[in-house]
């Protein structure tokens, strides 16, 4: 697809966040640390939010730092 600046399907980009999500309000990673502290501390907080991993590949993206 053309114009596509991101790796997800439609399916992933249009679905629904939770009600209450407000975003993700860890530290960013940056490629300093443990990539696999992060992905804990994400699947941690995104838990509180929802189990859905359309929604946990949607939102992955803002616990980035940097140029995707």
């Amino acid at each position: 697809m053309i114009g596509r600046r991101h790796p997800f399907t439609d399916f992933v980009v249009e679905v629904p966040l939770p009600d209450k999500w407000k975003g993700f309000n860890r530290d960013c990673y940056d490629g300093t640390t443990d990539p696999d502290e992060h992905m804990d501390a994400y699947t941690a907080h995104m838990s509180l939010y929802t189990t859905d991993d359309a929604v946990l590949c949607r939102v992955f993206p803002t616990s980035l730092k940097g140029a995707l």
